[in-house]
């Protein structure tokens, strides 16, 4: 997946059979979203109050980190990885990134404004994508104690997916102004 180009990628979602599925197209949302987390705090840099510097320096290497461990994902879509599979990790991480946009978001120029927007919408949806596959895999478990972890996993994203609304919701306000 690292080196195909977004349309053979896109064709091998499309593609009946083996291959990439829901779980890729989660884990490729995250990623998404942390690219455009890192490149909103990249471009605040040269304007943010140098109290803020810090901060926004480990945003930047934060989502960095964040859209390299997405992209693991990407490519290991089909391991064998139990219920659940790459999707919990997925969540975990949307609720990461969206904690990076939230802080972020005061400090971003606004003409990265829809960047923070793009961010939040992609980070939405690989949660909303990955709850699904988390569901599908609960109608296979018979263990209590994992019906239990993994019941737990998806919990948070209901919250994850209105504060990723929220973050929209005030960027548009935003630049409507």
């Amino acid at each position: 997946m690292r080196s195909e180009t977004v349309e053979h990628f896109l064709e091998s979602l499309a593609s009946p059979g083996p291959g990439p599925g829901g779980r890729a197209g989660a884990a490729l949302h995250a990623a998404h979203g942390a690219a455009l987390v890192a490149k909103a705090a990249r471009d605040a840099e040269p304007a943010v109050p140098a109290e803020h510097a810090d901060a926004l320096a480990r945003t930047r290497v934060d989502a960095d980190e964040l859209r390299a461990a997405a992209l693991r994902l990407v490519v290991d879509d089909g391991a064998p990885l139990g219920p659940g599979g790459s999707s919990v990790q997925v969540i975990d991480l949307a609720d990461r990134l969206l904690g990076l946009v939230e802080a972020l978001r005061p400090l971003a120029r606004r003409s990265a404004a829809v960047d923070l927007a793009a961010a939040a919408e992609a980070v939405r949806a690989a949660a909303g994508a990955a709850r699904v596959d988390v569901e599908v895999d609960l109608a296979g478990v018979a263990d209590p104690g994992e019906r239990e972890r993994l019941l737990t996993t998806i919990e948070p994203v209901d919250d994850l997916v209105l504060r990723a609304a929220k973050i929209t919701a005030f960027v548009r306000e935003r630049v409507l102004r």
